[in-house]
């Protein structure tokens, strides 16, 4: 009986490895979905963790720097250098840690800036990293030994608050992404509720393991993202710009226009077709 079992936990891995390398293969280049405004907070962004990642480049990647500026869980825990929560967001460990999260940040941030506005956005930002580091720093230092005494750095958990927004908000936008396909790359454009649904599932899995990614960061700040888009004020769409002119809600008895990209939608369509959004009215 015990060998059955064996031979099925085998034969399930066998299968279920093989998704999870191509899932964690796809990686997003932009998505269908145009911002009605400048996204200058998510420019700004980019560009402070570009300088400060040149600094640390120029410092040679310091150990102090990590150890003062780096979320320490047992320490932040204890109450002490609780700056880090705030300062780890800023930075890397290496040049492809900050070439992923901008990419996302760039592919991502702009959309949901756009929904909460400038100023809600940036501090939103930073509920997003500093709940998921907190998150991050309980579980180390319960259940993670030795990794309670290890620097986490990264603004991985601010930006997954940022994917469960999107989530929310758009799940339906097409994420044109780099996929895999047999031996060849080819470029295709993916649900948003596809692409983050699979990138949240590997987080879980990922998480169980022995890894030097702070998983639960990820997952901490992907949730409270999700909390936060189905439950806080949203900036109000007036009115939506489509180049010079704009576009004002039509009557209840004809066809209306998404309030976000402003396009003719079907009268009860739950979604709309051209940006992937959830609220129509």
């Amino acid at each position: 009986m015990d060998y059955c079992k064996h031979e099925t936990i085998l034969y399930v891995s066998s299968i279920v490895e093989p998704v999870i390398s191509w899932c964690d293969e796809v990686f997003p280049l932009y998505d269908e979905n145009k911002s009605r405004t400048r996204p200058i907070v998510t420019w700004a962004l980019i560009v402070v963790n570009g300088l400060v990642f040149y600094w640390e480049f120029m410092q040679g990647f310091n150990l102090s720097i990590f150890l003062t500026f780096g979320e320490v869980p047992a320490l932040v825990l204890q109450g002490k250098q609780l700056h880090s929560l705030v300062t780890s967001m800023f930075l890397h460990g290496d040049f492809w840690h900050i070439l992923g999260n901008m990419v996302f940040l760039f592919v991502f941030g702009d959309n949901v800036e756009d929904r909460f506005g400038h100023i809600k956005f940036i501090l939103l930002y930073f509920v997003f990293g500093i709940g998921g580091g907190l998150i991050h720093s309980i579980v180390a230092v319960m259940f993670g030994g030795s990794d309670a005494f290890i620097p986490a750095v990264g603004a991985s958990a601010a930006i997954s608050g940022i994917l469960g927004a999107y989530l929310v908000f758009f799940p339906r936008a097409k994420i044109v992404s780099v996929v895999p396909s047999f031996v060849f790359v080819r470029v295709a454009p993916v649900p948003a509720w596809v692409f983050i649904g699979f990138w949240f599932i590997l987080q879980l899995l990922y998480s169980g393991g022995a890894t030097s990614v702070a998983y639960m960061a990820h997952i901490g700040g992907f949730l409270i993202g999700l909390i936060v888009a189905k439950t806080v004020r949203l900036k109000p769409p007036a009115r939506t710009k489509v180049g010079r002119s704009s576009i004002q809600s039509p009557p209840r008895f004809m066809t209306p226009h998404c309030e976000y990209c402003g396009k003719l939608v079907p009268y009860n369509a739950l979604f709309c077709p051209n940006c992937g959004s959830r609220r129509v009215r």
